[in-house]
C-alpha cells in the first residue's frame, strides 16, 4: 500500500465505528455527515479488500480482519495525537481549545460551576464540554484516542494507560426535609431504620459501587434500611426529599449543594460509612501542564 495516496482521516472513521458500532453516531463524533461517513467506509473496504463491519440486529459488528486492524489503528492515532499535543504550547490566557471531560450530573452540579468560575478569571476563551459517561471500555477507548481528555469522579474500574490524581476524600451524609416529623437535629440508627429512603443510583460512573459499600455498612452493623424509591436521574431528587418523609444517603458535598435548593436538614450517619476519593484521570501519554501550583479541581476540593 502506497501511504503517500491513503488518506489518514479515514483511520478515525475506522476507529469510531470500532467504538460505536454505528455509522450514523460515528458520524457525529468525527464531524461528516452519515453519507461521508458512509463513503469513507466503502472506501476502507476497497483498500483492505474486506466488509470490515457487517450489520448485526441494530449496530455493526467488525469482521475478523477489522479486529486484526483495530489495535494497531488505535495505537497510531493515539500516538498521532500525543504528538501533536507536545508540539502545541498552552497558554490559558490566550487559549480557545474545547475540552471535553467525562463527568456525571452529579459532578456538573458539585464541581462544574467551581470550575467555570476558575476558567473565566484564568482562562476566558477555554470551552468545557461534559460527556456522559459511559462504561469502561468505551469510556477508556475514547479517552486513549483523544476523543475525551479528561474524567472526573469516582471510578471504581479504570484501566489502561491512564495517569490518575486524587482531588479529595469524599464522605457521606444524610439529609432530611426540614419540617421531619420523626427527625430533628440528630439521626439515630432507630430512626434511619424506621424512616423509608430514596436512593439515587445514576447509570455511569462509581455511585452503584459507593451504594453496595453504604449497604455493607448497615449489613455489616446488623442492620437493614427500607429502601422505598430508587431512581436513575438527578432531576427531582431535591424535590422528593424535600416534600416527603423520605431520607437520602449522599456525599456530603452533594448534600449541602442540594441544601441551596430546597429547606432540608444535613445530618450525620447512624454508622460510620466508608469515605470515597474523587479523581481525575487522562491519558498517559498526554502531556500535563504545571503551572507551579495545584489544579482548579484539586484547588476547588478542599
Amino acid at each position: 500500500m502506497n501511504l503517500h495516496r491513503f488518506d489518514l482521516n479515514l483511520l478515525t472513521v475506522f476507529d469510531a465505528i470500532l467504538r460505536t458500532r454505528s455509522v450514523t453516531v460515528a458520524a457525529s463524533q468525527v464531524g461528516l455527515t452519515q453519507s461521508a461517513t458512509s463513503n469513507a467506509l466503502n472506501r476502507l473496504r476497497q483498500i483492505f479488500d474486506d466488509q470490515l463491519f457487517v450489520r448485526i440486529g441494530s449496530g455493526m459488528a467488525p469482521t475478523p480482519r477489522a479486529e486484526q486492524l483495530a489495535g494497531p489503528i488505535r495505537d497510531a492515532l493515539a500516538r498521532i495525537n500525543s504528538t501533536l499535543d507536545l508540539q502545541q504550547s498552552f497558554d490559558p490566557a490566550t487559549s480557545d481549545r474545547t475540552f471535553r471531560v467525562y463527568m456525571t450530573d452529579v459532578g456538573q452540579m458539585v464541581l462544574l460551576p467551581k470550575v467555570i468560575q476558575t476558567i473565566a478569571a484564568e482562562a476566558p476563551n477555554v470551552n468545557v464540554q461534559t460527556v456522559q459517561v459511559p462504561p469502561f471500555r468505551l469510556r477508556e477507548e475514547a479517552m486513549e484516542t483523544g476523543e475525551v481528555d479528561l474524567a472526573i469522579g469516582y471510578f471504581a474500574e479504570f484501566e489502561g494507560p491512564f495517569h490518575r490524581q486524587r482531588l479529595f476524600t469524599e464522605r457521606y451524609a444524610c439529609m432530611v426535609r426540614a419540617g421531619h416529623p420523626q427527625v430533628q437535629g440528630t439521626l439515630t440508627l432507630e430512626q434511619f431504620l424506621a424512616v423509608p429512603q430514596v436512593m439515587y443510583w445514576p447509570a455511569g460512573g462509581g455511585h452503584g459501587q459507593q451504594e453496595a459499600a453504604v449497604a455493607r455498612s448497615f449489613e455489616d452493623n446488623g442492620a437493614t434500611r427500607r429502601l422505598a424509591v430508587r431512581v436513575t436521574h438527578f432531576l427531582g431528587l431535591t424535590s422528593i426529599v424535600s416534600s416527603t418523609d423520605y431520607l437520602l444517603t449522599t456525599p456530603r458535598r452533594l448534600a449541602e449543594a442540594l441544601s441551596r435548593l430546597a429547606d432540608v436538614q444535613i445530618l450525620e450517619p447512624p454508622i460510620q460509612i466508608p469515605t470515597f476519593d474523587v479523581t481525575q484521570h487522562w491519558q498517559a501519554t498526554r502531556r500535563c501542564v504545571d503551572y507551579g501550583r495545584r489544579s482548579t479541581l484539586e484547588r476547588i476540593g478542599r
